[in-house]
């Protein structure tokens, strides 16, 4: 991959803090943010299903990448706020849902929640795993499993 990490050099910080509306729009911008960084990549990104394919060999990348560049805490969680309001967003506009704040299930802590007809998600947390459990949490791969499950009880319209 080419351009620059998005782990290390490639999140900008405000230093104005910003005030969203609401969790759907914090996430819609954190979305934008991912469309931004992906061009360093020389990927662009556009809200369709195909380019959670690009954005998964971004995460490799990342993934690979972490060990070297010792990224801080709030770094990963700029990251997984980004590439997982991007994954959201994909799953939002292709089949519909709403944002919200929930504690994470077996957790003390909330996490940016999209829930579809399915069922809830967790994409930021789906992000922070494919960053530290690698390969195996594949979010190319989760996605097709979800578009399955999906599909099975919406069938094929889209949002």
């Amino acid at each position: 991959m080419r351009g620059g990490s998005a782990l290390s050099t490639g999140i900008r910080y405000s230093v104005v803090p910003v005030e969203y509306k609401s969790i759907g729009e914090m996430m819609q911008a954190h979305a934008e943010e991912a469309v931004a960084i992906a061009r360093t990549y020389r990927v662009r990104l556009d809200y369709g299903e195909a380019s959670l394919e690009k954005v998964e060999e971004i995460l490799a990348g990342l993934c690979r990448e972490m060990p070297r560049s010792k990224p801080s805490a709030e770094q990963i969680e700029q990251a997984c706020r980004m590439w997982g309001g991007y994954l959201g967003e994909v799953v939002r506009r292709r089949w519909g849902g709403d944002w919200s704040l929930e504690t994470y299930p077996g957790a003390n802590f909330a996490t940016p929640t999209l829930t579809v007809v399915a069922g809830k998600m967790f994409p930021t947390m789906k992000i922070h795993r494919r960053l530290f459990e690698g390969p195996k949490e594949n979010i190319w791969n989760f996605y097709g499993m979800m578009r399955r499950k999906l599909e099975a009880i919406v069938g094929n319209k889209v949002h």
